[in-house]
Order: structure tokens, then C-alpha cells, then sequence
């Protein structure tokens, strides 16, 4: 694993303004079986991200898969990705105990690093990092410099009410928006922000509160060109959504003019641009301990915090975490199944041009654009699009009339990244308890 493969988790999506042709037609979707491209065994599964195959194939060949490292190994992220937490430690648990070569020991040490994290423990977490670095896995240090400091805290201890319903903004960026108190002396506008892996705050507001530091932990994101951005971090005493107090958040603090972007003024004869500013984006780290409700037909957004008791993964689930982020599973002109990062803070459905030639699109030479695409950091691009693509996610088909594409190194899973101007069709229920995104058309 390459060490921009194994800190996957700072690395940020975009946020999006895109000019580009918006409009989605949505259709139930019509699938066939033999449109799902299903894999003939554990490791052609993984290579196709079919998690859910590679977990039925494991339970149907149970006593050959006890014995083989690979399959073991491939079962355990095939579990961890499907939020199936127990049963993935046991399954790669299993394979170190057949004593693996060196660098498979490793990377089986990272996906229990990751299992760990995304349990928050943090301590546990760092204990595999560790591991898988003294085993050859290129780790930085601020990264286990930032574990070993959340381990000294009990993060995300939540107190009042369990659920609480919020107005919701939409519209000029197409975000989802909510006002929340931070550290029960400010009110803030907050992005509700999925392709975030981690709660994001300005530098204007941590200088403005009694923030804990963590001392001597410096990392850096990426932005839209992969330009570098330094961050530090802290943790926030209070989070107020509401009824719902969310004690010791961890965030990321970034310069103010990295968390800048440009919006165009309908209202302007002249095509005038407007900054909006953000202060804070709430990342999938806190995002996951809810099942959450956008009901953009009342511009309400409900959260209910998630129990032990509530986090069992759906049979048919189709959501799955892949590089700490959601994925949700989909297909692309009526084949399956691929997998798209579920990005509700970035106001365009993408396509990753990495994968373009082995996806089921018309095999023209993509057309260029002349939208601008705007990323945190400051950072703006343009780049190619290709027309009339539909995206099946759920039970319903979006016909877009154009997809621009966006760049990203040959380790990136998903294929596209799904945005609000599909989203913003649905009232949408994100479930990380029962692994789902249901959409209800609106």
C-alpha cells in the first residue's frame, strides 16, 4: 500500500459549483439479474467491490476459507467495509494467525486499524497503525500522532435528547445546511457534509473559542488538485444540533481562505460572483453515529443518535465504507454493481475519469466543459464531461444529460461520486445503523 493509499483518512471530496447541466430525469429503475456482473469468487468479488458476494461466498465454503490467508484476509475488508465490525475482526484476526508474509501482515494490520477507528477506538486503532508500520506500511507520523491524541479522549459522548428535528437551508451552493451551537456560546451555519471525513472548522471561529488543542499533531489534506493543505487539530467540548449535545468532536482547523468559495448571483445582470465563507463542515466521523433524515420537501433535517442495538446491517444494505468514507452501491446505464462516494456537500454527480474506460458509457472521446469546479482549498478546475448517462441508486434511475468527470489517483474505489443535484430529488434516509440510503421520490 502506497502512502497516499494509507492516509486515506484526510483526504477530502470537493465541493462543487459546477455551470454544467443539472437537470436529472428520475424513473424507477429496471434492472435485470443478469445486468449484475457477479463475481465467481471471494477475490473477484473484492476487485468488483461486490462485498455482499464475497461474504455469501465465504459463509457457502466456510472450511476452505478457514485455512487460506487471502480469503480470510479479502472476507475481513470485504466485512469492514460493510460496517460488520465483529465479524471482521475475527475473519482477519484468523488470517494473522496463519502468519502471513510480511507485507500482507501489514496490510491485514491496517484494515484492523481502520476496523478499530471507525468503532472509535482510537487506542486500539493506533496499536494496528503501529504494527502495520513496523511491518513496512509507509504510515505518517502525524497520523498516529493523531490517534495516540484522540486515545486520551471519551470522544462523542452524547448527552440531552436522542433525536431532533432541524430547519434545513438548500440553494446558492445546492448544500444541505443547518444551524448549530458550538461550545454553548456560538451559533453557527453548519454543512452537513458526507464526503468529509472529518468535521472541519475555520480558523476564524477556533481563534473565537475556548477550543482544546492537540498539542504537536499537524497533518495536511489534499485539495481538488491535490494540492497540499496544512491542518491542525482540536476537539470541540460542545456540539448543540438541537436537542442533541454531542460532547469531545474531534475537527480539523483549516485557513479561512481554504474554506472559501465563489457562488454566481442569479440576481445579477452581470454574472457576479459572491464568496461564501464556511466555518464549519460536520464530516461522516460525527455524520456516522446517526441515522439521518433530509426531508428537502419540508427543509427539515432529522437526526436520532444510533445505539449498540440499532447498528445490525441490512441484508440487502447498500452502503458500505471504502478509505473511511460512505459508498453507496449503484449501477450505470442499467449495469452493476459499482460503487460511488455518497457526497451530500458537493452540489454535482460526478464520474471518476480514472475509471472511464471500464465503465458501461458510450466510448466517445469525452468533451470538454467550461464549468468551473471548485474545491476545498481554493483550488478550481476544469475538465472533461460525457453525455446521456443514467445512475441507478436505490430503486430509481437518474438520466443525466451531461456528467463532468474529475481526476483521481488509480487506487480510488468508487467510480463517481453521487451529489446534490441527485439527491435533491428524494427525500433521503442515511441509515448507519442498517447500512442503507432509502430514497422516497419527492
Amino acid at each position: 500500500m502506497s502512502l497516499r493509499a494509507a492516509t486515506r483518512l484526510l483526504i477530502l471530496a470537493a465541493l462543487a459549483g459546477c455551470a454544467l447541466y443539472s437537470d436529472v430525469s428520475i424513473a424507477p429503475l429496471l434492472l435485470t439479474p443478469a445486468a449484475i456482473d457477479r463475481g465467481a469468487d471471494i477475490s473477484q468479488s473484492l476487485r468488483r467491490s461486490d462485498y455482499l458476494r464475497a461474504i455469501e461466498i465465504a459463509s457457502l465454503s466456510e472450511a476452505r476459507v478457514r485455512h487460506n490467508v487471502n480469503d480470510l484476509a479479502g472476507v475481513g475488508n470485504a466485512l469492514l467495509a460493510a460496517g460488520r465490525y465483529e465479524d471482521a475482526r475475527a475473519s482477519l484476526r484468523a488470517a494473522l494467525d496463519l502468519n502471513p508474509f510480511h507485507t500482507t501482515y501489514a496490510d491485514i494490520a491496517w484494515s484492523l486499524s481502520q476496523v478499530e477507528y471507525l468503532s472509535n477506538n482510537y487506542e486500539g486503532s493506533l496499536e494496528w497503525a503501529q504494527i502495520a508500520r513496523d511491518h513496512g506500511l509507509q504510515i505518517r507520523q502525524w497520523h498516529l500522532d493523531y490517534l495516540g491524541a484522540l486515545a486520551k479522549f471519551p470522544v462523542y459522548r452524547f448527552t440531552g435528547l436522542p433525536s431532533a428535528e432541524l430547519p434545513m437551508r438548500f440553494g446558492r451552493p445546492d448544500v444541505p445546511r443547518i444551524d448549530v451551537r458550538v461550545n454553548r456560546s456560538q451559533d453557527v451555519q453548519a454543512v452537513i457534509d458526507t464526503g468529509a471525513v472529518l468535521s472541519i472548522i475555520s480558523e476564524r471561529l477556533a481563534s473565537s473559542l475556548p477550543l482544546k488543542s492537540l498539542p504537536k499533531v499537524e497533518g495536511t489534506f489534499y485539495g481538488l488538485l491535490g494540492e497540499p493543505i496544512p491542518v491542525r487539530f482540536g476537539i470541540l467540548d460542545t456540539l448543540e444540533l438541537g436537542d442533541i449535545v454531542v460532547q469531545n468532536v474531534p475537527v480539523a482547523i483549516m485557513p479561512d481562505n481554504k474554506l472559501k468559495f465563489f457562488i454566481s448571483d442569479k440576481n445579477s445582470a452581470t454574472s457576479q460572483k459572491q464568496e461564501f465563507n464556511m466555518d464549519l463542515l460536520l464530516g461522516v466521523n460525527l455524520l456516522k453515529e446517526f441515522r439521518i433524515v433530509m426531508n428537502f420537501d419540508r427543509h427539515r433535517l432529522e437526526l436520532t443518535k444510533l445505539t449498540e442495538h440499532d447498528r445490525h446491517p441490512a441484508a440487502d444494505q447498500n452502503l458500505f465504507f471504502e478509505g473511511f468514507r460512505p459508498h453507496v452501491r449503484g449501477t450505470i446505464n442499467k449495469h452493476g454493481w459499482f460503487l460511488f462516494v455518497l457526497d451530500t456537500g458537493s452540489e454535482v454527480t460526478f464520474l471518476n475519469e480514472t475509471h472511464i474506460n471500464g465503465l458501461p458509457v458510450q466510448q466517445m472521446a469525452p468533451r470538454a466543459h467550461n464549468a468551473t469546479l471548485q474545491g476545498l482549498g481554493g483550488s478550481q478546475k476544469r475538465g472533461a464531461k460525457v453525455e446521456n448517462v443514467e445512475i441507478g441508486i436505490d430503486k430509481w434511475a437518474g438520466s443525466f444529460k451531461t456528467v463532468p468527470m474529475y481526476g483521481s489517483d488509480d487506487k480510488e474505489r468508487g467510480v463517481g461520486i453521487i451529489g446534490e443535484n441527485y439527491l435533491k430529488h428524494f427525500n433521503v434516509v442515511l441509515d448507519f445503523g442498517r447500512m442503507r440510503l432509502d430514497l422516497a421520490r419527492r
